[in-house]
């Protein structure tokens, strides 16, 4: 269409009116768009398109409420539990009202559980250690290892002297130390692992030593069967409704006093 004279200035202005308006019309359209999209993939999410009745919206709106108060709480003195490394997050993680109604709250499964490391260390070093004919000896690395045995168990080149736990104990000046000793040598837990552990090759082999350590505790008929039970007993608690081990069927080690290995079954 040609406007050159004065006389198409009306049809010029009308076609630069229609023009915005189109303009203006497809901006809004692409934000409705973008609207519906966000909507739609918030409804594609787990529970996105659960309806909760009113009980669950107050239970909600409490836990939003708690979460946000966190959050602020933490924009403010600028301690903030997911930006700092899990050793250092921890205990303020469980100090959290937010985790522990969420620990409470049924959860579907925990899958890929390695066999050797799905109870809490301290148990091991509380009970296990505790418990009768359990020796220790020392690498010449000065690796940790356990063994269930009675009499006592001979020397060998890969160990020193094996020496009965609850003997080693009396010797000891501070019980208290060495438990706590015991428990550093079963975890990767320290309080400056970006000095420590400098690069994944460091950490991958404290974590076989880990398993190296407490193989021998754990692979022992009477411990295995109670070790998991213990495993199912803590995931109970935090309301984790299925478990998948994932275990490696190592020799386990039969009971002292001559009970045959057949006797001992998990359930």
């Amino acid at each position: 269409m040609l406007v050159d004279g004065p006389s198409e200035r009306p049809a010029l202005c009308f076609l630069l009116l229609a023009v915005a308006m189109s303009f203006f019309g497809s901006a809004l359209s692409i934000d409705e768009t973008r609207a519906h999209l966000l909507l739609k993939e918030k409804m594609m999410r787990l529970g996105g398109r659960l309806v909760l009745n009113t009980k669950e919206e107050l239970a909600n709106e409490r836990l939003m409420t708690l979460k946000i108060a966190e959050m602020k709480e933490a924009m403010r003195t600028l301690i903030f539990p997911p930006s700092m490394h899990f050793f250092q997050a921890k205990h303020l993680i469980e100090r959290s009202q937010v985790f522990n109604i969420l620990r409470m709250m049924p959860k579907g499964a925990a899958l890929h559980l390695h066999d050797i490391g799905i109870v809490t260390m301290d148990w091991l070093v509380r009970n296990v250690t505790y418990r009768p004919h359990c020796h220790i000896c020392f690498t010449p690395r000065g690796i940790m290892q356990f063994r269930f045995a009675h009499p006592t168990p001979r020397p060998s080149e890969k160990c020193s002297k094996w020496i009965l736990l609850e003997d080693y104990r009396k010797r000891v000046q501070n019980v208290t130390e060495f438990d706590d000793s015991l428990l550093r040598n079963f975890t990767l837990v320290t309080q400056h692992p970006e000095v420590i552990y400098t690069n994944q090759n460091v950490v991958w082999s404290k974590f076989e030593t880990i398993f190296f350590t407490i193989s021998g505790l754990i692979h022992y008929a009477p411990v295995f069967r109670d070790y998991v039970f213990r495993s199912m007993q803590e995931f109970y608690e935090d309301n984790v409704l299925y478990m998948e081990i994932r275990a490696r069927l190592l020799p386990v080690s039969p009971a002292l006093l001559s009970v045959p290995p057949t006797s001992f079954a998990l359930a």
